[in-house]
């Protein structure tokens, strides 16, 4: 999630720095010979940073620390001098709660030594938040004053723009500027309006980048998001399909609760299920029946992921 081509060590070499949803942001480190194997990025205790929630792979669950001193979960992360002093910092984006944190860089540009917690960052004197979570931040300088501006998508949709009106060592952000409304529907994947069948824009999930698309000196929005939309000619089954149909789901029906009982068992046994024989085979004839009933069920509404140019006026 939310990807950047930046030096992050200060070699020369592009690195790519990316979201992760363990909850922990990683690098990619770029050398002479190409890019090296991904790595989470470490604080200056060799911890990884984190907001607070974490796949822990020792245990192999979900986990929760406190030990960077806010909540949340970090799925997107951003690269900016944000004090002016000639090294990195990050700005890590929150998944559920949409927060955006600052992680300041205590070392220097060719040793990054990041520091143990996290600070909340602020717009008009109040937490940023992305309402309904996925805060997606660019840094980029949206006005052209020469000072870098937050830009942010999120999952119900919408572009949010925050100005610094700080300066180059303390930068400050005035409230959000809404630059594309969210669509008014509760829907997870946001339902949109169709022109010739097709959708007209997204709706949910909104990942954003800003590039001057069409070389006329400005910064146009690149945005990639989620939507459904209301299908044309919509197929009706015939009776022997629906007759079909209705077998069908009483047999996956069926099928679920032995399923249960048999993985159950063999968990209990101190079994893989999915290494059991009989086990593989009834799911093999679940996923069958499953495949078939998809093909009969028919919905009037069909969903996609696309990436959006908006240019700017």
């Amino acid at each position: 999630m939310s990807s950047q081509l930046v030096d992050i060590n200060g070699d020369g070499n592009h690195d790519v720095l990316v979201g992760s949803f363990s909850g922990a942001p990683h690098w990619i480190e770029g050398s002479e010979e190409g890019f090296l194997p991904s790595t989470a990025l470490k604080d200056r205790d060799e911890q990884d940073i984190l907001i607070s929630a974490f796949w822990n792979t020792e245990d192999r669950k979900w986990d929760q620390s406190d030990r960077s001193g806010t909540e949340g979960h970090c799925t997107s992360v951003a690269a900016v001098d944000w004090e002016g002093d000639g090294d990195l910092d990050l700005v890590l984006g929150g998944y559920y709660k949409g927060g955006l944190f600052l992680r300041i860089n205590e070392g220097t540009s060719a040793e990054p030594m990041f520091a143990q917690k996290n600070t909340p960052i602020e717009a008009d004197g109040l937490p940023m938040v992305i309402e309904g979570g996925l805060s997606t931040p660019r840094v980029v300088d949206w006005n052209g004053d020469g000072k870098f501006d937050l830009l942010c998508g999120g999952s119900k949709g919408g572009v949010f723009y925050y100005k610094n009106v700080g300066d180059q060592s303390n930068p400050q952000f005035a409230a959000a500027e809404m630059l594309i409304e969210p669509i008014a529907d509760s829907s997870y994947i946001k339902r949109v309006p169709t022109s010739e069948g097709q959708p007209t824009q997204p709706g949910s999930s909104f990942h954003i980048d800003a590039v001057d698309y069409d070389h006329d000196g400005d910064l146009d929005l690149l945005v990639g998001g989620r939507c459904s939309w209301e299908k044309e000619n919509v197929p009706v089954l015939t009776a022997e399909q629906e007759e079909r149909l209705a077998e069908l789901n009483k047999e996956i029906e069926a099928m679920m609760p032995m399923i249960s009982k048999m993985s159950k068992a063999l968990v209990d046994a101190g079994e893989q299920p999915n290494d059991d024989e009989e086990f593989t085979k009834l799911m093999r004839a679940y996923s069958k029946l499953n495949r078939e009933a998809s093909k009969l069920t028919i919905s009037p509404y069909e969903s996609g992921d696309f990436v959006w140019l908006y240019r700017r006026k």
